[in-house]
């Protein structure tokens, strides 16, 4: 991503709206979206997705697919078309005096998808270089963050439930939002550490009275192991404290579970804390 990009903007299907394509925007602001309408385009095929489909394919990229309730998580291979493209203006608006947006397009296209599996399909226009194939790959990177900056924001609402704040004027949210910020931040790394690093120490991201405290509760007993669990088993305990059954077919824990489970961790260090006053 060139440098003097600042913020990317990514959004689904539902922001294919030319307006939006045709806006002015702010100097290293870009956009990056998910096409869904099939737009006329000046193209000898004359509509975006049979004029994307007709570039030839200019290279591969392997992705993870996330899980859904539908899908167990997998690897993709991908074919990527790219191509610089004028989009016209609707038809029923052309009265308007809009003029055609010239804008990169990107398609990238499962050919050999597993069997009963529907093929993974992105079709991309974005504002972002893209001159050659290791930018259209980065800007199939940026997109496939998508699904984790959903659930940034799901936290930052269900869980943080910014929304519902009532606060008198914009600098008071805009504090209260940059500490929901650090908050909705911190669960998504741990929720992510814990898949992709999880066989390391629980210390690195626990305090020492934290795992301590899980290990107790779980295991009713008062003598703990002589090194620190690990990161998997520690947030899987944290989890079960939200709600997570952890049985064979149940997969990792997902962001809603350890938020219960964070809530639950820090009313222990909160009873913790106060017993050990006491006791002194």
């Amino acid at each position: 991503m060139p440098a003097a990009v600042g913020i990317v903007t990514i959004a689904d299907a539902e922001s294919d709206i030319f307006d939006l394509l045709a806006a002015p925007r702010r100097p290293g602001s870009e956009l990056l979206l998910r096409a869904s309408h099939n737009r006329k385009v000046a193209h000898a095929e004359q509509y975006l997705h049979q004029a994307i489909a007709a570039q030839p394919v200019a290279g591969r990229v392997t992705i993870e697919v996330q899980r859904a309730r539908d899908r167990a998580p997998r690897q993709a291979t991908l074919l990527v078309r790219y191509a610089t493209l004028a989009i016209q203006p609707p038809q029923h608006r052309q009265r308007e005096g809009l003029k055609p947006v010239r804008i990169q397009v990107i398609l990238v296209a499962e050919d050999q998808p597993p069997a009963d599996v529907e093929p993974l399909r992105w079709l991309l226009v974005t504002t972002l270089p893209v001159e050659e194939v290791a930018q259209a790959l980065e800007c199939v990177r940026l997109y496939a963050l998508r699904w984790r900056i959903e659930r940034y924001h799901f936290v930052l609402k269900s869980g943080c439930g910014v929304e519902d704040l009532q606060l008198e004027t914009v600098a008071r949210f805009r504090r209260a939002l940059a500490t929901f910020a650090v908050v909705a931040w911190r669960l998504l790394w741990l929720t992510y550490q814990a898949r992709q690093s999880p066989t390391q120490s629980c210390e690195g991201v626990l305090q020492p009275i934290e795992w301590q405290l899980l290990y107790r509760h779980h295991h009713r007993e008062a003598r703990l192991p002589r090194k620190p669990p690990s990161l998997h088993e520690a947030v899987r305990w944290i989890a079960q404290l939200g709600g997570f059954l952890g049985r064979k077919g149940d997969g990792d824990p997902g962001v809603k579970t350890l938020w219960l489970g964070l809530k639950c961790l820090d009313g222990m260090l909160v009873g913790h804390r106060l017993a050990s006053e006491r006791g002194g």
